[in-house]
């Protein structure tokens, strides 16, 4: 699975899930909110996600791909130094 966050001006959360890339129907992806692209827009980026972009402009919409920590290669970081 391939997360898409979207940022806009407001503090609450979207993303886009691809299970497939490219996008070719709406059982290929799923949005949060649900609706929140409608399929053609889903289906560009997913193109974009496919050629390589991790980030970009759509719409009103910053986006940005997370990448996936490989199993065991995650690292605390260190947030209090004494």
């Amino acid at each position: 699975m391939i997360r898409i966050d979207l940022v806009d001006r407001t503090s609450s959360v979207k993303h886009v899930d691809f299970r497939v890339v490219p996008v070719t129907n709406d059982k290929d992806f799923a949005c949060v909110p649900p609706g929140i692209l409608p399929l053609r827009s889903v289906m560009r980026l997913s193109r974009r996600v496919e050629a390589g972009c991790a980030f970009g402009e759509m719409g009103e919409y910053l986006w940005y791909r997370l990448k996936a920590t490989p199993a065991g290669k995650h690292k605390q970081p260190i947030c209090d130094q004494e």
